[in-house]
């Protein structure tokens, strides 16, 4: 029902993190149903902090057993891409919750209008079955202007780095968000620093949606062990009603939050619990 694209203008800025953050905090909080998809190569952004998929010999320059992306896009090409068997291809991460779409594994040249055509295919069968799809923009990627103009909803990640800030409120923001709902995230957050997220609404005049994630060792280490899905299911399912202000759970449970009610989905599932 909405496709929501976590995007940064700035490298290294967590836009990856957040997008699995994202995906495990709102699939276990809420009643939906989430694709979480790589619009890059295989192993690579969301896939990169998961456990490794169990695709064997990956140096081949064409495999026809895969799954991911290169499925999609050949049922795609086949006209036989549905709601039915697109999930046929993704993995599950949350048991009729949280679904992954995987990257690219062929090498396989394609044009960029070729990736934009699947993913519009993509996005349109993926709304018939889930709830919310979410994408990373991932730079070795599809094209960042592509991902935008198919986004019912922008969560953009920056950090308490004032030049980037500064780029981003004061050219960037105005220039190619200005007709788009979004989300900004500070990523990596030290609330010692003078950036705080007060500080950061008073000198850019910022009425909009906007939230933390802290920076977290525990995550650090979850995600070089590829054990993200561990680490996020154990926050996530922490006793929300007394979080540690500022730590990885409180965080998590806001940022679903405002998600959700960016995206008009908490009152999508409002009215299904009451039978409208």
């Amino acid at each position: 029902m909405s496709n929501i694209l976590f995007w940064s203008p700035f490298a290294g800025s967590g836009s990856t993190s957040s997008a699995v953050i994202s995906a495990y905090a709102m699939a276990l909080q809420y009643r939906t149903r989430i694709l979480l998809v790589n619009t890059g190569p295989a192993e690579s952004g969301i896939e990169a902090s998961l456990p490794s998929i169990e695709s064997g010999h990956t140096d081949s320059l064409f495999r026809f057993e895969e799954g991911g992306w290169d499925a999609a896009e050949r049922l795609h090409i086949s006209g036989s891409l549905n709601k039915h068997n697109l999930r046929d291809y993704t993995k599950p991460l949350l048991q009729e919750r949280l679904d992954l779409l995987t990257g690219r594994i062929n090498r396989m040249e394609r044009s960029q209008k070729e990736h934009v055509d699947t993913l519009k295919a993509l996005l349109n069968v993926a709304n018939e079955y889930y709830d919310l799809v979410l994408l990373d923009v991932d730079r070795d990627g599809l094209d960042a202007a592509a991902l935008l103009a198919q986004a019912d909803y922008v969560v953009v990640n920056l950090t308490q780095n004032m030049r980037d800030l500064e780029l981003f409120f004061e050219q960037i923001r105005p220039e190619r968000l200005s007709n788009q709902n979004m989300h900004v995230v500070i990523n990596k957050y030290d609330p010692q620093a003078r950036a705080t997220v007060n500080n950061i609404r008073r000198r850019f005049r910022y009425k909009g949606s906007i939230s933390i994630l802290p920076y977290t060792t525990g995550f650090l280490d979850a995600a070089n062990r590829r054990d993200t899905a561990a680490y996020l299911q154990l926050e996530g399912l922490s006793d929300s009603r007394d979080p540690r202000k500022g730590s990885m759970a409180a965080s998590m449970a806001e940022l679903a939050r405002l998600i959700m009610d960016g995206a008009g989905m908490r009152t999508v599932l409002k009215r299904l619990e009451r039978g409208a």
